[in-house]
């Protein structure tokens, strides 16, 4: 019954500091997660408003690459395309300069498109930040009744219990026969 007794003092002790190490651990984390909903909701609100503007600036610059033939000074450029008074300027060198403007609105089109989809990516990853912090405070909460209920059952019962014999003697608490 003894060697009952010694482990489940020893399992009991075990989880006190396994409790004490995870509460040290999970509460400074649990802060950090948790922010205040109106900060956390104009940041989401912000990134929404980001992602839409950055999803119409692409679908404006592919509207653009189509109708750029008819935008005032994009016009110029269909007609030193097609009008013979420019021939001097090289055919070669007409087609490369309308090439790079619509490459360039591509380009442009292709990098809208990406930011918007990483502001949707970081406003997701903020959503399950949000999740694991108000999950990491519960665990917080549930940690801190158990630490309770432990230190309840140690006072109550643990005063009257010798020490175990695995247990060091700490040279503080030893008394001193010779003083």
């Amino acid at each position: 019954m003894s060697l009952l007794n010694d482990d489940l003092l020893r399992d009991f002790k075990e989880q006190k500091e396994m409790i004490y190490q995870q509460i040290e651990l999970f509460d400074p984390l649990g802060t950090q997660l948790r922010q205040p909903a109106a900060v956390r909701l104009v940041s989401k609100g912000a990134l929404i408003t980001a992602e839409i503007i950055c999803y119409l600036l692409a679908a404006g610059s592919i509207a653009f690459a189509v109708f750029m033939n008819r935008i005032y000074p994009f016009y110029i450029l269909s007609e030193i395309r097609t009008d013979k008074s420019y021939s001097n300027l090289g055919w070669q060198n007409i087609e490369y300069f309308n090439l790079a403007i619509y490459g360039l609105v591509g380009i442009s089109t292709i990098l809208f498109y990406l930011i918007g989809r990483c502001m949707r990516q970081i406003r997701l990853k903020n959503d399950i930040l949000h999740v694991a912090g108000k999950n990491m405070k519960e665990l917080v909460a549930q940690h801190l009744r158990r630490k309770a209920s432990i230190e309840i059952i140690e006072q109550r019962h643990f005063v009257e219990l010798p020490p175990l014999p695995y247990e060091v003697a700490d040279v503080n608490k030893v008394p001193n026969p010779g003083y």
